[in-house]
This record gives C-alpha cells, structure tokens and sequence, in this order.
C-alpha cells in the first residue's frame, strides 16, 4: 500500500506520523484535546464489533475513549501502510487495545495545510489471536 512518491516529501510523512501518534495516544488516554488535533470534526468512525454495525460520530468516540480508557491495558501501534496521492493521505495501522488486536484504516485530508483524519474505518482480529502481521 505504499506509494510514496517524489511528491510525498519528508514534511508530509512526519506529518501524518503524527496525527496516527496523537489519534492512537488520544485513543489510549481519553485525550480529547489529543483526538481534537488529529481529528476533523464531522469524521465517521466505522466497524463491526462482535457482528453488529458500530458507526460513531467523533463526538460519540470521543465519549467512548474517555469512558474505556481505564481498562486500556498493554498497548502498542505500527504505521502497516502509508500511500499519498494529491492532499490524501492513507494510513493502515496496527494497534492493541485492551488485549485485542486491530487494524485501523484512517483515511486523512490536508485541509488549510493541515493533516486530519476524516475517517475511520476498523477491524477488530478475533479474540485470542496472535498479533496480526
């Protein structure tokens, strides 16, 4: 998924490495000014969870993180994936949270200069497997 081109310039990977770093460490936190900065305000956040339809509204995850980060447990990330194309930007990442795994596909927007997640879509590995390559 990577297609990093002659375009795509260090600025830009930094960049977004950091939005994926304020998005997650947000996440893990229930940082809200942390998701703020890595988040546009009308993004979705999708994905099924244990066979039924989650589909959030920033605010609604926001919530969420707040409320589950107690029970965060061991944690870490891996960027998978990373392709630019124009003002976009996609990102496939890796990432534990409370004993699961899951793989996270952000897809981003340079809006005013400014990286920001639109979207979320995720997926949650079955319970009980290995960390996922």
């Amino acid at each position: 998924m990577s297609e990093l081109t002659e375009r795509t310039n260090q600025a830009d990977i930094a960049a977004v490495t950091e939005v994926v770093r304020a998005y997650y460490e947000g996440m893990m936190a229930g940082d809200e000014v942390r998701l703020t900065r890595a988040f546009h305000p009308r993004a979705c956040i999708v994905g099924n969870y244990q066979a039924k339809l989650e589909w959030q509204t920033f605010e609604e995850f926001v919530a969420e993180c707040k409320e589950a980060a107690s029970d965060a447990g061991p944690h870490e990330w891996r960027i998978d994936g990373l392709s630019f194309q124009g003002d976009t930007a996609l990102v496939r990442l890796g990432d534990q949270f409370a004993g699961e795994w899951y793989s996270d596909d952000l897809s981003m927007l340079r809006i005013d200069g400014v990286w920001r997640i639109v979207h979320k879509t995720w997926y949650a590995h079955p319970a009980g497997t290995a960390e996922p390559q």
